[in-house]
């Protein structure tokens, strides 16, 4: 266990060292996880998102991570929106695809040609995690961070950043190989 030492003002209660667990994310404090969603690749059971105009251009990888968040969400039992929840992502878009990639002008012409024009917005790293915003009312801030080491703490960061801001809710999702995790954290409620 890791001690993180803050500078808390003297009547604050809790003392002036917290615990913080695997995720970077404080113990002591009221941060907890309200509920937690994922949805494997294929998967087609309990739909939550069936039917959704916004899955045509989201694509598998994308889809998962709507369906994932609103499953956290539906099953948190939150029932906030506006500018107190938020959504952070990691991993996503922002790569191109491979016809793309050591190909001339004539072939990603000819490739693009080929693809409905809707096939960009796939590569944009941050739409599934918008369109969840979007799904669940969520109207304040929308971020996504590239899988990376040391994504989780830059995570746990930002979401303590703003928790200081006035969020109270933040969906956390991740994708995986197999489609994505998602988690909603908020302030001040039990385990």
């Amino acid at each position: 266990m890791v001690k993180v030492v803050s500078h808390v003002p003297r009547n604050a209660s809790g003392g002036k060292t917290q615990e913080v667990n695997s995720n970077g994310l404080a113990e002591a404090g009221k941060l907890r996880i309200a509920g937690r969603g994922e949805w494997s690749l294929g998967e087609e059971g309990a739909d939550v998102w069936a039917g959704a105009k916004a899955g045509r251009w989201l694509g598998e990888r994308g889809g998962a991570v709507v369906r994932a968040g609103l499953r956290a969400w539906a099953g948190s039992g939150v029932k906030a929106e506006g500018r107190e929840v938020g959504v952070i992502g990691v991993g996503g878009g922002g790569s191109w695809p491979d016809w793309f990639e050591g190909a001339g002008a004539g072939e990603v012409a000819e490739g693009w040609r080929a693809k409905s024009p809707l096939w960009l917005l796939e590569r944009l790293p941050n739409l599934p995690f918008a369109q969840l915003a979007i799904e669940i009312g969520a109207k304040g801030p929308v971020e996504t961070l590239q899988q990376r080491r040391g994504a989780e703490q830059e995570v746990a960061r930002r979401i303590q950043r703003w928790g200081s801001r006035g969020v109270k809710w933040v969906v956390k999702v991740r994708m995986t190989q197999s489609g994505a995790e998602a988690e909603v954290w908020g302030w001040g409620i039990g385990k």
